[in-house]
């Protein structure tokens, strides 16, 4: 059913303006608080809501409540802010910080240059790094889930896979189409899931925003033997190294993939890396050095054309006389 525009939340101190989305796992609202600043509240979705024993909604309950109490401590620029949790009737609601922008997901240009996307990719790659510090998994980095900030440079990571943690088939990725953003671990109850899921899913995103395409899902690269094409195959303007890193993180079992963020970071391009500088002839490379190497040559004459001379000796003092003693 869901909340209806002007319906009040928390007593009061959130009302509803409208639906912004709903997914398998929850519901999304646009709200206003009490001072008059809108804000996103999630919570969980009347279908899931509906599917769970109530024992396995109590306890589903509970572990976005850990996991929210965590993100609450993830204070960066990169992460969308936790304004609070709290319960509203049976259910958990995130209120959160609202975000001008568009997603990834939306931009106009579905391709961008190297250099913007690196741009975005480490903002996030250093939200992560804080999120893994904090003890727990994002899961679910996409593009849909980075927004760019209206007239900014800055992307923002939202959308916390919360849910995804829970060991229910309802709430694995088991009972979603298998998508190029989730990795092999993340399709099944009893597998790991440390900072190497989002390394995969950080390097899906990356593929994404330069070759405007979704690479093959790890379900069809591991049962139906789907081939992986190459980003720079798709994009040939993509460098050796973004396209060796971003092959490096899409491996598909997680203890080939470098293990952390900053580890699979540093297999991308520097900045510098990034410039391409010009072709110049050899022979005028040769006469550039050659009248470099001259000018170098005259400096010491010139110094010594200009230096002034030596300064004239002091004039004498002028004697000092003595005056006669008076009688």
């Amino acid at each position: 059913m869901g909340w209806q525009p002007g319906e009040k939340l928390r007593n009061g101190q959130y009302t509803i303006i409208r639906e912004l989305g709903r997914g398998r796992f929850g519901i999304t609202y646009l709200a206003r608080d009490k001072q008059g600043e809108t804000c996103v509240i999630k919570t969980l979705s009347d279908d899931l809501i509906n599917q769970l024993i109530p024992s396995d909604l109590e306890r589903l309950q509970d572990k976005i409540w850990q996991e929210a109490t965590k993100l609450a401590h993830c204070q960066h620029p990169h992460i969308v802010k936790l304004k609070e949790s709290f319960k509203e009737g049976d259910r958990v609601c995130l209120a959160m910080e609202h975000i001008a922008g568009e997603t990834l997901e939306h931009l106009p240009n579905k391709i961008l240059p190297e250099s913007v996307a690196l741009e975005y990719i480490r903002q996030i790659g250093s939200a992560l790094t804080c999120v893994h510090e904090k003890g727990f998994v994002h899961r679910d980095v996409k593009p849909a889930n980075i927004v760019l900030r209206a007239g900014k440079s800055e992307v923002v990571l939202i959308d916390f896979g919360l849910a995804r943690g829970f060991d229910n088939p309802l709430t694995t990725v088991e009972a979603f189409t298998a998508d190029g953003f989730a990795p092999s671990e993340l399709y099944h109850v009893d597998s790991e899931q440390k900072p190497y899921t989002d390394v995969y899913s950080l390097s899906a995103t990356l593929y994404v925003l330069l070759t405007g395409t979704i690479p093959a899902s790890a379900m069809d690269r591991s049962l139906q033997k789907a081939q992986l094409i190459p980003p720079k195959q798709l994009n040939s303007q993509i460098s050796d190294r973004t396209n060796t890193a971003i092959l490096e993180g899409l491996k598909l079992a997680p203890e080939d993939r470098p293990q952390n963020i900053n580890e699979w970071l540093k297999l991308l391009p520097s900045g510098h890396q990034n410039l391409v500088l010009p072709q110049i002839d050899p022979m005028l490379f040769w006469g550039i050095v050659a009248a470099i190497a001259a000018v170098l040559g005259m400096i010491p004459a010139w110094v010594a054309l200009f230096k002034p001379s030596s300064p004239p000796p002091p004039s004498p003092s002028p004697p000092v006389i003595e005056q006669p003693e008076k009688s």
